[in-house]
């Protein structure tokens, strides 16, 4: 029954903490997945805004060229444009006829073979300029980018648009070169630094390619790469490169991480603090449930212990009442009888009195200066009939010198009488009992030795709780209150000592008592 109950209060207790640990820890990375959706969703924008930005750019330097084209000076014009834009390799316009670049910005680039190249591409992409022309049409001008290949180490790409210099006049078309690193470094980086502060690192690369082309952070510039960037996204207008965006300091992943780490680190303290509480009431509930079960045990073994002897007196006494024994010899054998049972039944009151009182802790100890020795060859004195009479052997062995302690006499005796006691009731067949004194460090001792049924190991943590009495084997067969080591371990403990027991199934048990030494003269 206390097993079953045990078992119910385990699962009652336990089974919410799991359930509320795998709960916690469940929302605990849904709210980390959030966090870090609303992070990417913060970079993405950022990159984005990069984006729009250099779409801006290039939108200002379309509407400059349309502007020049119509001016009256456009030479001056245009160069000025390419003046304060050192990202721009060349500008040109397409004749509305030939399709073909006929007019270059500066002029010192009309012979170069990139020329040629140009003209190339425009030819190749004659439908997507045909698209473009409808589109600027319908009042939308959009802008298009193509890598060249001009066989020299240039990284140039052109970007060509549909230009809108006269009204109604959608024919022309217009192309901006630039070298796509410069624009990055040049006409995008400050705005890249504007944008990360401290709190980001933003950084430009090219694709195929382990170098970063430009970076917000000197560390990334060096040694950058696509793996130590939290987020990534192509440019728009640059095809050969991307952008990539992380915190500073530590990468996203890193504080999140980190924090993930830190949660559920304080999160497993408090369930192992939950868990520890949780046991601790666990064990207290378990022990009054054995203590429960202990004293109603108890008492069904006092009524037991008490209906005896009084069984046996009223019976011898009656007997003796109504005349029925006429030998004397018989009478004095009843009266015996009578005698020890009436002892039997006064030692088993005192003995419950006795722990009423130390359990109300009302018991009052009067320690004097008192010989150990001398009250363990008081107490064998008086038990050397009772030995006898149960057909025991004893031997004491006690140490030469006195053994000067604090002690109440009269409790130290009934400890020594329930050790005996339980000698004797547990010896079964080896009726053999050793008794033995002596000192050990700053301690006086006192063992007494039977060679009986021996405690299980167990058992022997709790043969000294109130109550409590062996369930299985022969020593449960025994009679018994199961308060007399309660009592001896009461004693001890306010005598300033303490209570050892070694014991071994079928070998017999040694109880040992320690009580501080007053003096080491002679000892």
């Amino acid at each position: 029954m206390q097993k079953k109950a045990s078992l119910y209060l385990l699962l009652l207790l336990i089974v919410p903490v799991i359930l509320y640990g795998i709960f916690q820890i469940s929302s605990l990375s849904e709210d980390e997945e959030n966090i870090n959706l609303i992070y990417q969703n913060q970079l993405d924008a950022i990159l984005f805004s990069v984006n729009q930005y250099s779409d801006d750019v290039v939108n200002e330097w379309v509407m400059s060229l349309e502007e020049a084209i119509t001016a009256d000076n456009p030479d001056q014009e245009l160069n000025s444009l390419l003046e304060v834009n050192p990202g721009i390799r060349m500008m040109f316009i397409t004749d509305s006829v030939t399709g073909k670049a006929d007019r270059i910005f500066p002029d010192s680039l009309s012979e170069d073979p990139l020329v040629s190249v140009v003209n190339g591409v425009l030819w190749e992409r004659g439908r997507d300029i045909q698209n473009l022309r409808t589109y600027a049409t319908a009042g939308y001008q959009k802008i298009e980018s193509a890598q060249l290949e001009s066989g020299e180490d240039l990284r140039t790409l052109m970007l060509y648009f549909v230009l809108k210099d006269k009204p109604g006049n959608s024919k022309r078309v217009g192309g901006i070169l630039i070298d796509p690193e410069s624009f990055i470094q040049v006409n995008l980086g400050p705005r890249l630094q504007t944008i990360a502060e401290e709190r980001f690192v933003i950084t430009a690369f090219r694709k195929e390619q382990e170098q970063a082309v430009f970076s917000t952070s000197d560390s990334v510039q060096a040694d950058g790469n696509e793996e130590s960037m939290a987020i990534t996204k192509d440019f728009w207008l640059l095809p050969d490169y991307y952008l990539g965006i992380d915190a500073a300091g530590e990468s996203v992943f890193d504080i999140i991480r980190a924090r993930t780490l830190l949660n559920i680190g304080l999160l497993v303290v408090m369930l192992l603090i939950l868990a520890a509480g949780l046991y601790l009431i666990f064990r207290n509930v378990r022990k009054e449930l054995r203590l429960a079960q202990n004293k109603s045990e108890f008492v069904s073994n006092v009524s037991h212990e008490l209906r005896t002897p009084l069984a046996l007196i009223s019976m011898f006494a009656e007997t003796l009442e109504m005349g029925r024994v006429k030998n004397e010899e018989k009478k004095q054998e009843y009266y015996q009888i009578i005698h020890k049972e009436t002892n039997r039944l006064t030692g088993i009151v005192n003995k419950i009195l006795t722990f009423s009182q130390m359990d109300a802790n009302r018991k009052e100890f009067h320690l004097h200066d008192a010989d150990l020795n001398e009250i363990v060859c008081e107490i064998m004195d008086t038990y050397s009939f009772h030995f006898s009479q149960k057909g025991f052997e004893s031997d004491l062995k006690k140490k030469e010198h006195i053994l000067p302690v604090k002690a109440d006499r009269e409790a130290m005796q009934e400890v020594l009488i329930n050790l005996l006691d339980n000698a004797i009731k547990y010896s079964g067949d080896a009726k053999k009992i050793e008794v033995l004194t002596g000192t050990k460090d700053k301690y006086a001792f006192v063992r007494v030795r039977d060679f009986g049924l021996g405690i299980r190991k167990e058992d022997q943590k709790q043969i000294f709780e109130k109550f409590y009495r062996v369930s299985t084997g022969d020593i449960a067969k025994s009679k018994g209150t199961g308060l007399g080591l309660s009592l001896v371990k009461h004693i001890i403990d306010n005598h300033g000592g303490r209570v050892e027991v070694d014991s071994s199934l079928g070998k017999g048990s040694d109880f040992t008592i320690y009580l501080p030494l007053i003096q080491t003269e002679n000892v």
